[in-house]
Parts: C-alpha cells; sequence; structure tokens
C-alpha cells in the first residue's frame, strides 16, 4: 500500500473556468434555438462554388469554423506566452 503511486490532488475548477464553461454553454443554446428556427434553403455562393443549404446546415458549419479558428488563434497565443516566459 505504501508504494502505490499518490494521485495528484485535483484541483476544483476556478472561477474563471466555471465562468467560460457557463458562457459557452449559453451561447451554444441560443446558436441551437436559432438555427432550429431556421430551416429554410438558402442559395450560398462562396467563391466559384454555388449550392443550396439549409440556413440551420450553414450555420452549424459557420459557427464551428469559428469555433475551429478561435481555438487554433488562442492555441498560438498560448504557445507564444509559454516561449516567453520560457525565455525569461
Amino acid at each position: 500500500m505504501a508504494d502505490e503511486p499518490q494521485r495528484p490532488q485535483r484541483r476544483p475548477p476556478s472561477r474563471e473556468n466555471q465562468t467560460r464553461l457557463i458562457g459557452a454553454l449559453v451561447i451554444a443554446a441560443v446558436l441551437v434555438i436559432f438555427a432550429v428556427q431556421n430551416r429554410n434553403d438558402v442559395r450560398v455562393s462562396f467563391l466559384f462554388f454555388h449550392w443550396d443549404a439549409r440556413v440551420i446546415y450553414v450555420i452549424i458549419v459557420s459557427a464551428l469554423l469559428g469555433m475551429l479558428l478561435a481555438y487554433l488563434l488562442g492555441r498560438r497565443r498560448r504557445r507564444v506566452r509559454r516561449d516567453e516566459r520560457r525565455d525569461s
């Protein structure tokens, strides 16, 4: 029993993380409600491409692309900060 590795203590989520999670859930709920209420077909034109799609799919794809972009930009910012701290 004494030889068993100790598990690291998990810290409770910080207030900032809880606030971010609640904000993200509210935004997701509003997005879902908005998307479900807009099920009409629309013509989508992007560069040389044109297609018909339901507004719900356009909204969902746009939101996912926005989240991906935010994640990638945040990831880069965190890496730059980490490198600055390491160089100091």
